[in-house]
């Protein structure tokens, strides 16, 4: 109950106005009379009603204190509050939809029992004649229907039905968002703040924010799986492999194998491998480690690649095994022409190698001025001095102090002048291939002028002449450097690494960064030659950019094959896809749900009360009106 203006209840003061009449109401006296002779009569009669007196003038008392309360509370509008449009009963049902609702006991995955009783919830709702909201929450959470009142029951259970037949593809093999989803329903929230949410899922939550949380799991679920795999050189440059494995809901000796193959460059050998351990509650998840002792037919020093798994009847096989690639490094081949060789091209190189050891085989030819040098094959060609007559297209090509233009260059040379040698350079275009490099000290003494350079961006110059530029395209990658560098001091330099090793990540990077990624991770593609196409799942994908983002959907190996410059075809790369390693733990408990919120946009309805209490204030007057008659009859 509620009131309208509590400021009436200031009437009840009329209470302690009654009180203070009855304290100074008159009392009888004591009088001498001349005679009682006229009161003789009445005197028995009185004191046979004097009791009943009392009582009358109790109840007197009592009508009067009630009708002077009553009074008050019609003062103070008296009146029940009600929200308008409130359904208790409406339902929004949450599936979780995550991978590890795959989990199978011997008939039904998680998933499956889910949508079951959902589904029975939905039932019995609308049996009630209340609404029903239902949400997917997979990675991208949605609705599968919304607000769907009893009118429409037979549409909404034939939907619930068609995910059922299609759970095993609706259900993702990524972290479903239950946050989302959440997020979803608070939309329903906001138009009926009363309705209960439902969220049935595998997952326990320790603090649930008002969410009914329907926990879907079966006494018979265990699940071993392979979490992560890692291969690592030791100090002997020999690989030790360290595998992560667990088992959940179960006590039991595991056996992980461990199959390497392409060993140490042989396509045809293949070292099988295997150990075991007991797992228990108390340790769910260990690293198990392959080194040298282990490996009866020799050391490893590369592979193609590794394949570890476990042989369990258990509730998940999405998890069991685990491919990891990269153990043969992508070669990098450099060739260097000069007719008058140095070793500072050489000794760049050779750092570059040993700080990209880990990535690349970075290999360097050095050919001297009476060898003949090769214009394909490689994927990096320096020339100094002599130039090839045809420009190769199917590498980087770095042109030092050129004497003439190759073919397919675009370039017309000049003449060659000799200045003075602290002549510095200066400063051209913004570009990746001179960074942390100082132009203004960097000096030569010799250069060639170069008339035409068509298509070429201008990185130094000396006295407003082109000294260094760069052609990027995707039918050519050219870089010349018009100074002899005999007659310069960039030799000198930390610069002249800082040169090589810039152009050296700008035109050769990794396709993709890493050899094992989750479902519903984004892998970012580096193409060099225009196209990348990806495939694996029994899907195919092809970006027609130097840069792509792929998203997998599924677990599994996945071969990116794509064009290098000149349209030669690169060797394929893989990368392998696992399911995230959360959602193999089938017992996992998370610390608490998101609060859910919704603005309350129902109005307050009065219902009025001041006719029922001036009903009682008249029965009470009523009553007072007749104890007064009688108490003077």
């Amino acid at each position: 109950m509620s009131w309208l203006t509590p400021s009436g209840f200031l009437g009840l003061l009329g209470l302690a106005v009654l009180i203070l009449i009855y304290i100074i109401k008159p009392n009888y006296q004591n009088k001498r009379i001349s005679s009682t002779y006229i009161w003789h009569l009445s005197l028995k009669y009185k004191k046979q009603r004097r009791q009943i007196s009392k009582i009358q003038n109790f109840l007197t008392f009592l009508c009067q204190v009630l009708i002077l309360t009553l009074l008050g509370i019609l003062l103070a509008g008296p009146v029940i509050e009600m929200l308008s449009g409130t359904d208790t009963n409406e339902t929004v049902i949450i599936v979780d939809a995550s991978a590890g609702m795959r989990i199978k006991d011997e008939e039904y995955t998680r998933f499956e029992r889910a949508l079951t009783e959902a589904r029975s919830k939905a039932e019995t709702t609308f049996e009630e004649g209340s609404k029903v909201t239902f949400i997917v929450a997979d990675d991208t959470p949605e609705f599968l229907f919304t607000r769907v009142g009893s009118n429409d029951q037979k549409k909404a259970l034939d939907a619930i039905d068609e995910l059922y037949l299609e759970a095993a593809e609706r259900c993702t093999f990524s972290e479903g968002d239950v946050n989302g989803a959440l997020a979803l329903a608070e939309s329903v929230l906001a138009s009926n703040a009363g309705a209960q949410v439902y969220l049935y899922t595998g997952t326990e939550y320790t603090y649930k924010n008002g969410v009914n949380v329907v926990n879907v799991t079966s006494d018979n679920e265990w699940n071993a799986a392979i979490l992560d795999c890692k291969a690592e050189l030791d100090n002997d440059n020999h690989y030790e492999i360290t595998v992560r494995a667990a088992c959940y809901g179960k006590t039991d000796f595991i056996t992980v194998n461990c199959k390497i193959h392409g060993v140490n460059g042989d396509p045809f050998q293949t070292v099988t491998l295997e150990k075991g351990e007991f797992f228990d509650p108390s340790e769910e998840e260990k690293d198990i480690v392959f080194n040298s002792d282990d490996m009866m037919d020799g050391v490893i020093y590369s592979y193609d690649y590794i394949e570890t798994y476990v042989n369990a009847r258990d509730s998940l096989a999405d998890d069991n095994a685990y491919f990891l690639y990269g153990g043969q490094k992508p070669v990098v081949k450099i060739q260097y022409a000069s007719s008058s060789p140095n070793n500072f091209f050489e000794s760049a190189v050779r750092s570059l190698r040993q700080n990209t050891k880990e990535t690349w085989d970075v290999q360097f030819t050095l050919l001297k001025d009476s060898e003949p040098f090769a214009t394909e094959g490689f994927d990096i060609y320096i020339f100094e001095h002599k130039m090839p007559d045809v420009l190769p297209t199917d590498g980087v090509v770095l042109l030092v102090d050129p004497r003439s233009a190759p073919l397919g260059s675009d370039l017309q040379i000049g003449s060659s002048y000799s200045v003075d040698s602290s002549s510095v350079l200066s400063a051209g275009a913004s570009h990746a291939l001179t960074r942390y490099t100082e132009p203004q000290r960097i000096t030569i003494a010799k250069y060639n002028d170069i008339i035409l350079n068509e298509g070429y961006e201008e990185l130094m110059f000396y006295n407003g002449r082109p000294v260094m530029l760069i052609r990027d395209t995707s039918e050519s990658k050219v870089i010349v450097w018009a100074f002899d560098l005999n007659y310069s001091n960039l030799i000198a330099l930390p610069d002249f690494s800082v040169l090589v090793y810039n152009m050296f990540h700008y035109f050769i990077f990794e396709t993709f960064t890493g050899n094992a990624f989750e479902v519903g991770e984004t892998v970012r593609l580096n193409g060099r030659g225009g196209e990348i196409k990806v495939t694996g799942m029994s899907e195919e994908h092809i970006f027609e950019t130097d840069e792509a983002d792929f998203t997998p959907t599924r677990p599994g190996t996945y071969t990116v094959t794509q064009n290098a410059i000149g349209g030669k075809e690169l060797s394929e790369e893989n990368f392998f896809v696992h399911i995230p390693s959360a959602e193999s733990n089938i017992s996992k408990t998370v610390d608490i749900l998101p609060l859910t919120r919704a603005d309350d946009i129902r109005t307050i309805e009065y219902e009025d009360l001041i006719l029922y209490f001036a009903i009682a204030l008249v029965t009470l007057m009523f009553g007072e009106w007749i104890l007064e008659i009688k108490k003077n009859y």
